[in-house]
C-alpha cells in the first residue's frame, strides 16, 4: 500500500480531532472579559490535548517518512492508533470541565495508557515493516527514537504507572502535569536527523 493514502487519511482525521477540540470552548455569554475565566480549566486542558497531538504527528511523520511501503499489519496499527487518538476531545472537555476530579482524570489516564499502547505497537509494526523491506537503518531510526526506547523500558513504564495511580488516588489534577512533562520531555526529543528528511 502507498503510504501516502495512509499519511493523508491520518492527517484529515487528526485535523478533525483538534477541530472538535476548540469546538468544545464555550463561548461567554455575556461581554465581561471575566466570564472567560470560567473557561480557563478547559484552556488548560486543550492546550495539553494540542500539544499532545501536535508533538505525536511530528513523530508519525518522522516514522512514515523513514518507510517506503505500508503493510496490511501497518495499516490497521494506524486505525487502531488513530481510534485511541479519536478519545482525546471527549477526554479533554470532561477535564476540563472537572481539573482536579478523579473520575475525568481517570479517563484521561486510561486514553492516554490505550494511545501510548496503540503508538509502541503501531511504532513496532513499521519497525518489522522495514526490516522486512530490506531497510535496517530505517528501522534502527525508528527503534532509536526517545518515544520508542521509554515505551520499551518495562520498568520505567511500570514506574510510571505506579505512579499515576497513586496521584490519580491522592491529587488527581497531577496527572495533567505528567502527561505533559511526557510530551515534552520524552515525546518531543526528536532525532536529530528529523529537520533533514526531505533536502
Amino acid at each position: 500500500m502507498k503510504k501516502e493514502r495512509v499519511e493523508a487519511f491520518t492527517d484529515a482525521v487528526l485535523a478533525i480531532i483538534l477541530t472538535i477540540m476548540i469546538l468544545e470552548f464555550k463561548t461567554p455569554e455575556s461581554f465581561a472579559i471575566s466570564d472567560i475565566l470560567d473557561q480557563v480549566p478547559y484552556l488548560i486542558s486543550y492546550a495539553i490535548g494540542y500539544l499532545f497531538i501536535g508533538v505525536a504527528w511530528y513523530n508519525h511523520h518522522y516514522m512514515f517518512a523513514k518507510t517506503n511501503w505500508i503493510t496490511q499489519n501497518v495499516y490497521w496499527a494506524n486505525n487502531l492508533w488513530m481510534f485511541t487518538t479519536s478519545f482525546v476531545p471527549v477526554a479533554t472537555a470532561w477535564v476540563g470541565r472537572g481539573l482536579n476530579e478523579q473520575g475525568p482524570e481517570i479517563f484521561y489516564f486510561v486514553v492516554f495508557l490505550a494511545w501510548s499502547s496503540a503508538y509502541y505497537y503501531l511504532s513496532n509494526r513499521l519497525i518489522k515493516a522495514n526490516e522486512k523491506d530490506h531497510r535496517p537503518k530505517a528501522a534502527e531510526a525508528i527503534r532509536s527514537m526517545v518515544i520508542y526506547r521509554y515505551m520499551s523500558n518495562w520498568k520505567l513504564v511500570g514506574g510510571q504507572l505506579i505512579l499515576s495511580v497513586i496521584v490519580l488516588k491522592f491529587m488527581p489534577a497531577l496527572q495533567m502535569v505528567i502527561v505533559t512533562l511526557m510530551i515534552i520531555f520524552i515525546g518531543a526529543r526528536f532525532n536529530a536527523d528529523s529537520d533533514r528528511l526531505f533536502r
